[in-house]
C-alpha cells in the first residue's frame, strides 16, 4: 500500500505543479496586460488542475470532466470544511472561461480577472493543504 500512496503522491503533486504553472501565467499576462480572456483561462485551469489533484487523493478518484469535477470537488469540500464556497467559485469560473474561450463579444475587464487570479489562490492553497494531510 505504501507504493501505491507514493505514486499517486506524486500525480497529485504532478497536476499541483500544473497549477501552480497556470497560476503564475495569469498572473504575468495581467501584470503585462496582454491577454484578459487567457488570464480567465488560465486562472480556471490552475483551479482544475489543483481541485483534480485533491479529489484524486482524496477521493481516489481521477475526474477529467469539468462539470464532475466540481461536483466532487464540492462534496470534498464539505466533507472536509463543512463549505462548499470554492467550489462554487470554481463552477463560475468554469462558465467564464468557456464564454471566454468560444464568445469573441465577451469583455473581460481587468477587475474581473484580478477576482479570477484571488480566486486561484486560494483554490490552490485551499487543494494544496488537502493533498499535504493525505
Amino acid at each position: 500500500m505504501t507504493t501505491v500512496k507514493h505514486f499517486m503522491n506524486e500525480i497529485a503533486e504532478s497536476r499541483l505543479v500544473l497549477a501552480e504553472d497556470n497560476l503564475s501565467v495569469a498572473e504575468k499576462l495581467l501584470e503585462t496586460g496582454l491577454s484578459n480572456r487567457t488570464v480567465i483561462h488560465k486562472s480556471y485551469y490552475s483551479m482544475y488542475h489543483a481541485a483534480r489533484s485533491a479529489v484524486y487523493l482524496q477521493m481516489q478518484l481521477d475526474v477529467k470532466e469539468h462539470r464532475s469535477l466540481v461536483g466532487r470537488f464540492k462534496k470534498l469540500l464539505i466533507r472536509e470544511f463543512g463549505d462548499e464556497t470554492l467550489a462554487n467559485q470554481m463552477n463560475t469560473w468554469r462558465t467564464k472561461r468557456i464564454e471566454c474561450d468560444y464568445y469573441p463579444d465577451v469583455e473581460v475587464v481587468d477587475d474581473i480577472c484580478e477576482s479570477a487570479i484571488s480566486d486561484a489562490i486560494m483554490i490552490v492553497d485551499t487543494c494544496k493543504n488537502i493533498v499535504e494531510e493525505f
